[in-house]
């Protein structure tokens, strides 16, 4: 519980820019495989609408309510400010993980596992099923 309340106040204290403008794929430090390429949607609870997620080839984003948070501008923010920060990846066929370690030991753990060609599970947060749009 207290990681996704370090996470969810990262993604609010680092939420304000309005660019759409994700980095090109050259100097990505994501690369999303084409499977999971597309937006997601998850469903909330009684219907209501829960996370999305964008991919596209050198980047994704997380979509909520409030905000909006795309990983690669997320991490270059930490880097402008002089700190380091890596991104481990690992695709297969079926699974797609990126792995966000930050200078103070920290890190967040996206996982996904392909469920069929229109669903997919946020294995971070088990039982969440998200459905392609």
């Amino acid at each position: 519980m207290k990681k996704l309340l370090f996470l969810f106040s990262l993604f609010l204290m680092l939420s304000c820019s309005n660019s759409d403008d994700n980095t090109t794929s050259s100097n990505s430090d994501f690369h999303p495989p084409v499977w999971i390429q597309g937006t997601w949607n998850q469903e909330g609870s009684n219907g209501t609408s829960g996370v999305s997620f964008k991919f596209a080839a050198n980047d994704f984003c997380m979509i909520a309510q409030s905000f909006k948070q795309c990983q690669q501008e997320f991490v270059n923010q930490y880097r402008q400010h002089g700190n380091a920060v890596t991104v481990i990846e690992t695709i297969t066929a079926t699974n797609y993980t990126a792995e966000i370690k930050y200078f103070a030991g920290q890190s967040i753990i996206y996982s996904f596992r392909k469920l069929s060609n229109t669903s997919i599970e946020w294995t971070s947060v088990p039982g969440s099923v998200i459905i392609k749009q």
